[in-house]
């Protein structure tokens, strides 16, 4: 019995100093501790104190992906003194079938990094979904959408040009502008400010005070190999160069 009290006692310790050297590597690793906000995620701490997940990972041993508000993380050597910069809240948008946060970002004008730093509650870059709010950065407007038309000003079925040929022309508009099956129809495709569109000279459609053209779709997008393009909205605006009316 007296043996196998001194085994215990024996492995015990053993224990006891390896946790305890573990956890003075860990200590001596570490220059400064962040606590866990609500809605912060892994990526999102990292990217504000200047580092990478798996540094932060490294000094944590144990940490997963997932974090919780009041959570104490140490945060590796080096990066302690970087400010943490709070990003500036913006406006909010609405998911379109179609969208991808990189396509959101380029046609507001900001980074990817930018948009994901304002969103925390999105864990996987490549999933968003029609529908789903997200917010935008500080100073940044939302992609610019034409307002709906009262039912019934919109023809589904405009009248075909014969488009004897194609001319060009090229986006003039920060936020770049969507190509619709139809005025005011589904979305296609995006077309980023400064692309040039190829577009039947003949098929200007007025339709709700806007002023539509007939464009090719290249390459081809859910069956579709032309759409439509919004050139003039009804307040007189123009996206493209040169004007069209």
């Amino acid at each position: 019995m007296s043996r196998r009290i001194l085994r215990l006692i024996v492995v015990a310790a053993i224990l006891g100093a390896s946790f305890a050297s573990t956890g003075s590597v860990s200590a001596s690793g570490c220059s400064s501790y962040y606590t866990v906000q609500w809605g912060d995620t892994l990526s999102g701490v990292a990217l504000r104190y200047g580092t990478t997940a798996a540094s932060i990972q490294s000094a944590n041993p144990g940490l997963g992906w997932w974090l919780y508000a009041g959570q104490v993380l140490c945060m590796p050597s080096g990066y302690g003194h970087v400010p943490v910069s709070q990003p500036t809240y913006g406006s909010k948008y609405t998911v379109q079938k179609g969208d991808t946060l990189g396509k959101i970002a380029a046609r507001i004008g900001v980074s990817l990094n930018s948009l994901l730093v304002v969103n925390p509650q999105i864990y996987n870059p490549s999933l968003i979904y029609a529908g789903q709010v997200i917010n935008l950065p500080g100073g940044s407007h939302p992609p610019y959408d034409p307002p709906p038309q009262p039912p019934g000003t919109c023809i589904k079925c405009p009248p075909q040009s014969p488009g004897d040929g194609l001319s060009t022309l090229k986006i003039d508009y920060k936020h770049g502008m969507y190509i619709r099956s139809d005025p005011n129809g589904k979305i296609l495709a995006s077309a980023l400010n400064k692309d040039t569109v190829y577009y039947y000279p003949n098929s200007a459609f007025r339709v709700g005070g806007c002023t539509w053209v007939k464009v090719k779709v290249y390459p081809p997008t859910k069956g579709y190999y032309e759409g439509w393009l919004l050139v003039k909205d009804q307040l007189g605006k123009y996206f493209t160069s040169p004007q069209i009316d």
